[in-house]
């Protein structure tokens, strides 16, 4: 885990501070939650899981897919 240190206006860390009281945790809990469901995922690394189950008979699996990616083995998922 990795210590970084921001500086947020004070009606943040009031809101902050009060979800964590409500939730009985610390308000850098709250924080260091809220930044990893917003911050953005590097692009080719990995396939979303959303519609993964809605592939059309015969198309590679997920994994596959993935495998390729890494690999660079095919052009349509070239990076």
């Amino acid at each position: 885990m990795t210590d970084l240190h921001v500086q947020i206006p004070d009606d943040v860390a009031t809101r902050l501070a009060a979800v964590a009281a409500e939730r009985g945790t610390s308000a850098e809990e709250v924080a260091a939650e809220v930044l990893a469901s917003h911050a953005p995922r590097p692009h080719g690394r990995s396939l979303p899981f959303v519609g993964m189950f809605d592939a059309p008979s015969g198309a590679i699996s997920v994994a596959e897919a993935e495998r390729r990616l890494e690999d660079g083995n095919d052009e349509r998922f070239a990076r």
